[in-house]
């Protein structure tokens, strides 16, 4: 079972006053001040049948992270997978379709709420589900002394809950290309106003260029420019990707 996401859904009922409005596919629904909310009758990472079972503008998972140290944060991400293994869900080598505008919000509202040491990032594309709908994950990481701490989940919540109604400004939607797992860089940049991120293609993925038309075109908005985190990357990786982008025809910034 996925502590975080019960322990953060019970206090978003509680938050919101939500009530059980019946069920969709057998799953107890609830209405949240007008926001639905599903209780998954199986794993998040393999629900694809949501773009089926709902017709919404766009799905937030709330889950927990989990990190080789432990370490509290909380993070957000789109959906996919870069190569040709597909162990938590999806399919090898696609990408689901991004919400960057929310994943902005979704930032915005952790900082805002935060006022805990954790940091606040996104991360790169990866997991399950593979979904057409625009969805994201909005996730507390840490260990499973953080993901019972019924402040951490609170603060998750309730930024879930105030993501819904921040309007965020940013320049262009963009495709973060390189650095880490954890977007430092990009999430600065993001939540400095610049950009609103799409997918993010890490450097040990840098290899699968050709799934950067996936990364542009699956996103709502779809990506308008890449960014990239030059230093990064090996000079071979750097004209690799960039022949690519050229192919496309998108733009970049160096980073």
């Amino acid at each position: 079972m996925d502590t975080v996401s019960k322990a953060a859904a019970e206090q978003l009922k509680e938050m919101t006053g939500a009530k059980e409005t019946g069920k969709v596919e057998g799953m107890p629904s609830f209405n949240c001040n007008g926001t639905r909310m599903l209780e998954l009758s199986e794993h998040h990472l393999h629900s694809e049948f949501l773009d089926k079972a709902i017709s919404t503008d766009c799905i937030i998972f709330i889950s927990r992270h989990s990190s080789a140290k432990g370490l509290p944060a909380f993070t957000a991400h789109p959906e996919g997978n870069w190569s040709n293994e597909a162990k938590v869900g999806g399919k090898p080598k696609e990408l689901s379709t991004a919400a960057p505008a929310q994943m902005l919000k979704m930032l915005l509202a952790m900082k805002k709420n935060n006022d805990t040491d954790a940091p606040i990032t996104y991360e790169a594309t990866h997991h399950g589900p593979l979904l057409k709908t625009p969805s994201l994950y909005a996730e507390m990481g840490g260990n499973e002394e953080v993901w019972q701490n019924k402040k951490m989940a609170g603060i998750l919540a309730k930024s879930v809950i105030d993501s819904l109604e921040i309007r965020p400004e940013f320049d262009k939607v963009a495709v973060g290309i390189g650095g880490l797992h954890y977007a430092d860089k990009f999430t600065r940049l993001a939540l400095e106003g610049k950009f609103a991120f799409s997918h993010i293609m890490p450097r040990h993925f840098v290899s699968e260029v050709d799934m950067l038309g996936q990364a542009f075109e699956r996103s709502s908005p779809k990506g308008e420019v890449a960014v990239i985190e030059w230093k990064s990357l090996k000079a071979q990786e750097r004209e690799l990707v960039l022949k690519k982008l050229q192919e496309l025809g998108y733009d970049y910034v160096k980073v």
